[in-house]
């Protein structure tokens, strides 16, 4: 069974030392797989230290499937004014495939839109037909154009509306 467990700042402390750990909390970490690039970790740190009050919307979420975090989910910062939110995912390669990722987005889908004030959820890939599109197009996303993400260069752009 998939679960989401939103991630403590002791967690994230402890996953920037994931190749010295084989788990966080009695949940098992996936043997010499990064469960999310550091400089994302080292990102969500930062915020959670200057913006303490929207922890909700800073913290990921581990994706767990039998006691082993397979990915991360989360959203990517607090909403805008207009009540939209982004939110990013990855799932470790050796369990890709499995539908975990849909699921998680279906979960997190859910507790986004549980806020009164989400009215729009936003995610965004590559510009290619994907895996991660297939997500998204499975918990109903319709693709709206694309953009330049100063990262990733262009991007395709989904959303979800309530």
């Amino acid at each position: 069974m998939l679960t989401l467990h939103q991630v403590t700042s002791s967690q994230l402390s402890a996953l920037l030392e994931q190749p010295k750990r084989s788990d966080i909390d009695g949940l098992l970490l996936p043997n010499s797989e990064e469960i999310a690039p550091r400089f994302w970790i080292e990102f969500v740190n930062d915020r959670l230290k200057q913006d303490p009050k929207n922890c909700f919307w800073w913290f990921p979420r581990s994706i767990v499937v039998d006691q082993l975090i397979v990915g991360m989910i989360g959203f990517k910062s607090p909403p805008d004014s207009n009540g939209s939110v982004e939110i990013g995912y990855g799932i470790v390669p050796s369990q890709q495939g499995q539908g975990f990722a849909t699921q998680a987005v279906d979960l997190l889908l859910r507790e986004g839109f549980s806020k009164a004030e989400i009215q729009t959820i936003v995610a965004c890939t590559v510009p290619i037909d994907s895996a991660s599109g297939r997500v998204l197009e499975k918990n109903q996303f319709v693709r709206d154009g694309s953009k330049i993400d100063p990262e990733d260069g262009e991007v395709w752009v989904w959303r979800r509306v309530r």
